[in-house]
């Protein structure tokens, strides 16, 4: 009985392995990025400097998807996760040389700088897939895998959560140098972890005769396999519509709500929101875990409209001068941050056949990457281009621009509230294509 119930939890434990070493990896990278951002925007004044780094990181990880597709599905998780967090760990140290000795290159530092940030970036995207397919083939138990999607998920909504705010603290406390290290010491402690998992023979065969089923995929197919998805079914329409929006969403925010916070507060406010943010995260994957993992469709549909109410809210000068409301809003918007990125995964984990999860995965992040990398284009580009040229036309009632505020970093705060809009529609466009489908179903069976 002993040795049965210890083959039913191996595969669990391994997860639990690999999980916090993912979730310790991608912590101390996100963290890098959005300190070297925050960095060049200090400099400059210019979102769009900001968002340079992310969009080098976003670009990268697209490349990984068909380097992981074609050539790397086949290889052992174990060999590829050390490889992954080895090269990552390697060009952490590349960064610390080039910052320490600028004057012996001839290229920019920052074009030295953005180069091997894309080199860690492939790492990670590679990463993320790759774990993300292995889940639903180490549990099968469905209250388990909800569970293990929800952590799983929670290393990108703790990630939307600590990372922007922890990476602009560790720039203006020990600068660039402090947040180097912090990416890699976590880089180590990720690699420690995955050496340490308890790997049985068993479970990599599993996974082995698993992958070798597989048909290659080549990169040219991506889109067209993308768009038979798009036209299969209203669930893989619904799946891909949210998980775009979400990406965009969040994207925007870890752009624009830093920035925001930097120019219109005081610089303690920055670990407040980190504390509140933090509180509020650990409550959404409480409830989660606890409650609406079971119920999962309906809470993330009442998560995405309750963020896109507090995003409104945002844009308006009322809310930004009341201190108790503007807390309450991060921490109620981050319990729903788990909510909705676990719920997305298990969207996925149902969508996808246990013998292409690869492939849906793959499709999965490259669109969720996609629309984050238009978010990062975007957004800055909104801000320095057609916002703030905006707010000082004199053609805008006065009633208006009261409400708007003149503050310093209203513009990145009304570009919030037209994130929020954006939630509406997409889930609008949802409910329509829900009442089509409804429509369809009873017109077959009069």
């Amino acid at each position: 009985m002993t040795e049965q119930t210890n083959e039913v939890q191996a595969p669990s434990v391994l997860f639990r392995y690999l999980w916090g070493g993912q979730l310790i990896s991608n912590l101390g990278t996100q963290t890098s990025l959005y300190g070297i951002g925050l960095w060049l925007f200090s400099q400059s004044g210019d979102l769009l400097d900001f968002g340079l780094v992310a969009v080098v990181v976003q670009v990268a990880r697209l490349l990984a998807l068909p380097l992981l597709i074609k050539y790397l599905v086949k290889w052992p998780p174990g060999r590829l996760m050390l490889v992954c967090h080895t090269s990552g760990a390697l060009c952490t140290a590349l960064l610390a040389l080039l910052l320490l000795g600028q004057s012996a290159v001839t290229l920019p530092p920052l074009a030295w700088i953005l180069a091997v940030q894309g080199l860690a970036a492939v790492g990670e995207g590679i990463l993320v897939v790759r774990l993300s397919s292995l889940i639903p083939l180490l549990i099968a138990e469905e209250e388990r895998l909800q569970r293990a999607n929800g952590l799983f998920a929670t290393v990108d909504g703790l990630v939307i959560t600590v990372a922007p705010f922890l990476g602009s603290w560790l720039v203006a406390v020990w600068g660039l140098a402090g947040v180097l290290a912090l990416d890699g010491i976590t880089f180590v402690l990720a690699l420690l972890a995955v050496v340490i998992a308890p790997w049985q023979r068993q479970i990599q065969h599993l996974q082995q005769a698993v992958v070798s089923e597989r048909t290659p995929w080549a990169p040219r197919s991506t889109i067209r396999r993308g768009m038979q998805l798009w036209q299969r079914s209203w669930s893989a329409r619904s799946a891909l519509l949210l998980t775009g929006i979400a990406a965009f969403v969040y994207a925007g925010l870890e752009v624009l709500f830093p920035a925001w916070v930097s120019l219109a507060y005081p610089p303690e406010r920055m670990g407040a929101v980190l504390l509140v943010g933090a509180f509020g995260y650990l409550i959404g994957f409480a409830a989660w875990r606890w409650r609406l993992g079971r119920c999962w469709r309906s809470a993330l549909l009442v998560a995405l409209l309750i963020q896109a109410l507090i995003l409104m809210g945002s844009g308006l000068q009322a809310f930004a001068d009341r201190d108790r409301v503007w807390m309450g809003a991060v921490l109620v918007f981050s319990c729903g941050l788990p909510v909705v990125m676990a719920a997305l995964h298990q969207a996925w984990v149902e969508l996808a056949p246990r013998e292409a999860l690869p492939r849906y995965f793959a499709l999965r992040y490259g669109c969720e990457w996609s629309t984050r990398l238009l978010a990062f284009l975007a957004v800055p580009l909104l801000i320095d281009r057609l916002l703030r040229p905006a707010m000082s036309w004199s053609i805008w009632p006065f009633w208006l621009m009261d409400a708007l505020g003149k503050g310093p970093g209203r513009e990145m705060a009304i570009a919030m509230g037209g994130l929020g809009w954006l939630i509406v529609i997409a889930i609008w466009i949802r409910s329509y294509w829900l009442r089509d489908r409804l429509r369809s179903t009873l017109a077959m069976r009069s």
